[in-house]
């Protein structure tokens, strides 16, 4: 790789961050930048929104920090998952309660707006748009025999009571239910499509007399229909639609990564690298795969293993979380994400016909391709 720099940010740097880490050993090509943003307790969510905000947990207080350097805290209680909607007028945050978790919905200043209990463990948020959430929530209960997994997702508009969705129901065989419970809970993350009508998520698999895995499924929200487009490792639950919304990026069983189609599961595309801690800039230029960082299927950029990302809105930037330090990587050059469809309105009508079984991937292309008729 040509034009590389070691990246090691001085000391100095972050006198003003005290209890953050030093620095951040990285191999940057020329054009990108770093510098420390705000304190993220080691292994605690993050997230940036569309206005330049971000929200980390610093010494257990949830934080809220602009690209300026100036954070407020706004919580004692932390938090176990968080997410911006897609305008950054709210936050959602989710922590572990009695009994299960507390789900809640807070405005740009911090100021809880709405709340409500959930009876689980919630392992991921995701905004199907500014007035609907998605929380993907696990319950685990243990028995002689083993145990009873259950996952679920809840969808709540944060004035209604939220609704929630069976997505898989199994019983784990006694040393796989022994699993660490950190591996048992990674296994549930809800990725929205960019048509925003559809999820994708992994479900545990446990098989008699074989090795358990997840599998890949994609869900329609409107109708309920969906199928299975691939199977990954335990360990590998984080899933990322692409811009287009027609394929995934999944892990795979060599420790690498792949972009599969939705249509067939078939491999597109393939990384060396696993597919930890992934993230994908909003047009798909840019992918970040266990530390590695890739631009339109080039290695560009490497980070600690253990570090993760996640790219700003607007791709201008890529905020790493690193033991302790939050960093803001600018220069990128990621470009707009592709436009929805005209006629949204009919593409969505066809999508749910197809997850449904009712019309056939040929007659959804036949669909799609003939004009819209004049009113």
């Amino acid at each position: 790789m040509k034009n590389f720099v070691l990246i090691l940010l001085s000391v100095l740097a972050l006198c003003s961050l005290p209890g953050c880490a030093a620095t951040l050993p990285a191999q940057l090509p020329t054009g990108l930048e770093v510098k420390p943003i705000a304190c993220s307790d080691a292994g605690t969510p993050f997230d940036a929104s569309r206005n330049g905000t971000f929200a980390t947990v610093s010494n257990g207080v949830l934080t809220l920090t602009d690209q300026q350097g100036k954070s407020v805290g706004i919580g004692r209680d932390g938090a176990g998952v968080l997410r911006f909607s897609p305008s950054g007028e709210r936050l959602a945050v989710a922590l572990p309660s009695k009994g299960g978790s507390l789900l809640r919905i807070l405005d740009r200043k911090g100021a809880t707006v709405a709340e409500t209990p959930i009876a689980g463990r919630v392992t991921s948020v995701a905004w199907r748009s500014d007035k609907e959430l998605l929380a993907g929530v696990l319950n685990i209960r243990k028995f002689s025999f083993g145990s009873q997994m259950t996952s679920r997702l809840f969808q709540w508009d944060g004035t209604t009571p939220p609704v929630a969705t069976l997505l898989n129901d199994v019983t784990l065989r006694p040393h796989v239910a022994r699993l660490p419970e950190q591996l048992l809970y990674n296994q549930l993350f809800i990725a929205v499509s960019p048509y925003r009508d559809e999820i994708a998520f992994t479900s545990l698999k446990d098989p008699p007399l074989f090795t358990p895995y997840l599998k890949v499924l994609v869900r329609n929200l409107d109708s309920g229909g969906g199928s299975e487009v691939g199977q990954v490792q335990l360990g590998e639950g984080t899933v990322i639609y692409t811009p287009d919304g027609e394929s995934l990026v999944v892990g795979n069983a060599e420790k690498a990564s792949r972009r599969i189609s939705l249509l067939d599961g078939k491999e597109l595309e393939g990384w060396p690298s696993p597919a930890i801690n992934p993230a994908m800039s909003p047009s798909g230029s840019y992918l970040l795969l266990a530390g590695h960082l890739y631009r339109k299927g080039k290695e560009i950029a490497t980070f600690p293993p253990d570090a993760k990302g996640s790219f700003l809105p607007d791709g201008s930037g890529l905020a790493v979380s690193y033991r302790g330090q939050l960093y803001l990587v600018s220069g990128l050059d990621d470009g707009m994400p592709p436009a929805l469809p005209a006629g949204l309105d009919r593409v969505l009508k066809l999508r749910r016909l197809r997850s449904q079984g009712l019309i056939t991937e040929k007659e959804y292309r036949d669909q799609l391709e003939q004009k819209e008729p004049s009113r």
